[in-house]
């Protein structure tokens, strides 16, 4: 596909992953491809990766991303610095910045580097110099305590994106771009509830859909409400760590100091458990604390296997076997566990009546949100035509029994979950 410069893509940038999209003149999309270890793939990993050794002083920082960022840091064998999920921390304002080489860097300065190379694989890739783009984002960011919140992070990401080279940014509400997508197969009119499961925010949006109207620029008087929580994927996720890898890794035990037991302290391995957490263990401070709790500690290997995953950058493969573990029990009532490197090996069954016990909280916070969706907007489930569901997370049974205790299940939908966002972003761009 070729497009004049001017032509806008659109960007999914998720929490885990990001996918761009461009819409040529008869709405055809085309996604943007990637290799990962020789396999074809249109999700750009939402990371970067440094390596100390490459940075000099007087040149600019040297880095991969998304993809190859992967692949360079699999080949670094636990050397070097993988940063991750940097979408988790766009509400926060007392975030510093970090030594990497001789380059001091924030976190603004890694949303641009990530962008300039999102902007340069479509570059190669559709032999366009894009620099206009509308960009995904959550209803509430994740971390947002006020509107206010949210649409300080939107200018953070529009910030970065122009330090990229994107002359014109524009936002998009990623659940109204899923909509974008979904209305392309409709043969008449809906009322349409989409829900959005991303990493690091749930959103939805209810909106009337029309196969007649796709090709009407300003859509919003369709939108009839939208609602999100700070709570997905990842929270999920961290629920497996903390109860599943933690307890092997010291979790719950104790340290002797000045004739006092204490307990291990539990921030290391809330840290551990989320992606957007774990680069602050790599720090020299985290290391001498952890290497004097070892000593002092009343189980001694537990803390030295806690140690190897941090050192030698074990997080990705740790959430891996995470993300596998989930599968499995989105399709049975029993899986197993299974991590193992060096001096760690963790193996245990683990039932989905436990894992759901363990996310309760987070599937009722999830629930709570989509029923006020609903109230904000005087609609009554029954109302609804249809409920697209998009995301990793639509599919763990407990999250969405609570879909088909209300609408039931003739009503939900899903599909092309990883790239409906995307899509509908491109869609809009070429409106």
């Amino acid at each position: 596909m070729t497009a004049a410069s001017t032509t806008p893509i659109g960007i999914d940038f998720g929490t885990s992953n990001s996918v761009v999209a461009l819409a040529n003149e008869t709405e055809a999309v085309e996604l943007l491809g990637f290799s990962l270890l020789g396999a074809a793939t249109n999700a750009y990993r939402s990371l970067l990766f440094f390596e100390p050794d490459e940075q000099e002083v007087r040149l600019p920082i040297q880095f991969t991303a998304g993809t190859d960022a992967i692949e360079a840091y699999l080949d670094a064998l636990g050397e070097g610095r993988l940063v991750q999920s940097f979408k988790t921390h766009l509400t926060t304002a007392t975030l510093g910045r970090t030594l990497i080489g001789h380059h001091q860097v924030s976190l603004d300065d890694m949303l641009a580097l990530f962008f300039l190379r999102l902007r340069q694989h479509a570059e190669t890739q559709w032999s366009v110099t894009p620099t206009h783009a509308v960009v995904g984002r959550p209803v509430r960011f994740a971390g947002a305590d006020s509107e206010d919140d949210s649409d300080k992070a939107q200018s953070r990401l529009a910030s970065a994106a122009a330090k990229a080279g994107f002359t014109d940014v524009r936002f998009e509400y990623e659940p109204i771009a899923a909509a974008y997508h979904y209305e392309r197969a409709l043969q008449r009119p809906e009322l349409a509830l989409v829900a959005d499961f991303g990493a690091g925010t749930t959103d939805f949006c209810l909106m009337r859909l029309d196969p007649g109207r796709h090709d009407v620029t300003d859509r919003h008087e369709d939108i009839v409400a939208t609602g999100g929580v700070g709570v997905a994927g990842d929270d999920l996720d961290a629920a497996i760590i903390e109860h599943v890898v933690c307890p092997s890794l010291g979790r719950g035990s104790m340290y002797r100091d000045m004739g006092r037991a204490l307990p291990i302290p539990s921030s290391y391995y809330f840290k551990l458990a989320r992606w957007h957490h774990l680069s602050f263990l790599k720090g020299k401070r985290t290391r001498a604390e952890l290497e004097r709790l070892h000593q002092l500690a009343d189980e001694p290997d537990a803390i030295a296997r806690f140690m190897h995953i941090v050192e030698n950058n074990q997080g990705f493969h740790l959430h891996k076997a995470v993300e596998q573990l989930k599968i499995a029990l989105s399709g049975g009532a029993v899986a197993t566990f299974h991590y193992e490197d060096g001096p760690v090996k963790i193996e245990r069954d683990v039932q989905r009546a436990d894992f759901e016990r363990w996310i309760a909280g987070n599937v009722e916070s999830i629930a709570g949100a989509l029923d006020e969706t609903l109230a904000k907007a005087s609609i009554d489930p029954s109302e609804v035509d249809r409920v697209f569901m998009t995301g990793g997370t639509a599919f763990v049974p407990c999250v969405r029994q609570r879909f088909i205790d209300r609408f039931g299940e003739q009503r939900l939908a899903g599909g092309d979950e990883l790239t409906s966002i995307a899509s509908g972003l491109a869609l809009h761009a070429r409106r």
